[in-house]
């Protein structure tokens, strides 16, 4: 505050400090801009190296599987279509277009646990024996050991829905999928999400044992049970973005 009387010296002392103090606070907002911008093209890089290696070390269990590489990527698609659709029709569950992005993302580690999967049983063409199907079931927890090796280089909500996505895709509504037995809601939303997306992939592509089936029978199949057990909110959803998901099948062959 300057006291009468005035001295010019004084006002004009007064008016350069409060000049520069502006100044140097306009400054300090172009640093926090620039730095923020920084963080911000960081974070982006940094997601993008998370995903280039979750979908190299992907990729690997389709080379090894035989299959024709395009798995991992309709799997993603089909995930983020009924996830879009489940967030529509149920808003209490939470999901959000930044959730949906995520889950699709992390879809691609569904399998990535078939890596320690010996290739005498991931690559047998008939039907394995029930020694052979319990060494192939490990593969969801094997999948959780690789993705605990990343924790230092992985975004955490990436990594943590991968973990979920990873352990929990082959459980079943009614409780009678593996490795936890869960039921209903105990299975994570982003699991169920890839395992309907998972087993209408599996139907409508080939297979080494197997020819791929039609839209409509993938979609029968599903829906009748005879592909696992899923909930009614989910196969409502199927229902919802059938034309989107056949859709997107149409692109991709």
């Amino acid at each position: 505050m300057i006291t009468k009387p005035y001295s010019p010296d004084v006002v004009r002392c007064s008016v350069n400090n409060i000049i520069a103090l502006r100044k140097s606070a306009a400054g300090m907002e172009e640093i926090i801009e620039n730095q923020s911008r920084q963080l911000s093209i960081q974070q982006r890089q940094l997601e993008n190296y998370s995903d280039r290696l979750l979908e190299a070390l992907s990729n690997i269990v389709e080379f090894r599987d035989l299959e024709s590489g395009e798995h991992i990527k309709k799997v993603k698609g089909f995930t983020r279509i009924i996830a879009q659709t489940y967030m529509q029709l149920y808003p209490e569950a939470g999901l959000t277009k930044q959730k949906i992005d995520i889950i699709a993302r992390a879809s691609v580690t569904h399998d990535i646990g078939k890596i320690a999967i010996p290739d005498k049983i991931l690559l047998k063409p008939g039907r394995l024996t029930q020694e052979e199907r319990e060494i192939m079931m490990t593969h969801t927890v094997k999948g959780c050991e690789i993705l605990d090796m990343l924790t230092d280089v992985q975004n955490t909500d990436l990594l943590s829905t991968s973990y979920e996505i990873c352990h929990y895709h082959h459980e079943r509504d009614d409780g009678r999928g593996y490795p936890e037995g869960l039921k209903g809601d105990e299975i994570p939303i982003s699991a169920q999400l890839v395992s309907i997306a998972d087993v209408y992939d599996a139907l409508v592509s080939e297979r080494c044992y197997k020819e791929p089936y039609t839209k409509d029978r993938a979609y029968d199949m599903i829906v009748e049970g005879k592909c696992g057990i899923f909930s009614e909110k989910l196969l409502k959803c199927l229902e919802y973005s059938r034309n989107a998901i056949e859709a997107f099948v149409d692109s991709h062959q």
